[in-house]
């Protein structure tokens, strides 16, 4: 029963956030009683902190299989930036402004146990793609990855304000277009054209969309 309640929970709080969600509301939708749900978890703040371990969870498992289903490094930043698109895809942003205003603790702590698994990732993937020369000899590693995480912070909050015009999808793409045409070396664009082509944030792998999600 533990699991449904979390699970639950964790799919209600990432896709509408966590204040509209009282214990009440959870037993509801449960179909449980208010007694039962407390006797797994003793309160909402307790059942926030397991969710957020949760997130952080499922997000090093996205990155750890980008670890071993890759061989190199432009392959393996692909599919970095793939876990990332994903993530924000499925991850409403008043989740983290609920956590943000009403949990600073646990928005600070998984703030940082995400930035740190991207962080040590791609950090180690530009020094040896710069030796390789799969990445821009000019590039300042830890500066470039520093500029990456307050960019997917930002892209994921713009993303959310431009539904009316844009796609998701598109928001995301352009940005990690940005990123990656950035740090590429000129004589690897043929190669990373020919890689995107494989990853989701491509265009040439989805259909048009008429309407704005």
């Amino acid at each position: 029963m533990d699991e449904i309640i979390l699970q639950t929970a964790y799919r209600l709080f990432t896709n509408q956030g966590i204040q509209f969600f009282t214990m009440d509301e959870l037993a509801g939708r449960l179909g449980i009683s208010k007694k039962t749900l407390y006797r797994f978890f003793s309160s909402r703040h307790h059942l926030v902190q397991q969710v957020c371990k949760r997130v952080a969870d499922n997000y090093n498992q996205a990155m750890i299989e980008a670890d071993t289903s890759e061989t190199d490094n432009l392959q393996r930043v692909l599919s970095y930036m793939a876990v990332n698109v994903d993530f924000c895809k499925r991850t409403a942003p008043v989740f983290f402004t609920d956590l943000q205003k009403h949990y600073p603790t646990e928005s600070s702590w998984l703030i940082t146990a995400l930035n740190n698994m991207i962080q040590t990732r791609i950090l180690k993937v530009l020094e040896e793609g710069i030796v390789a020369g799969v990445f821009r000899g000019s590039l300042h590693p830890q500066l470039v990855v520093t500029i990456l995480q307050q960019h997917i912070q930002k892209d994921f909050e713009f993303a959310a304000e431009l539904v009316n015009d844009y796609s998701k999808d598109e928001v995301f793409r352009q940005a990690m277009y940005l990123f990656l045409y950035g740090i590429i070396a000129p004589a690897a664009i043929p190669r990373l054209e020919e890689e995107l082509k494989k990853h989701s944030f491509s265009p040439r792998l989805e259909q048009p969309k008429e309407n704005a999600l």
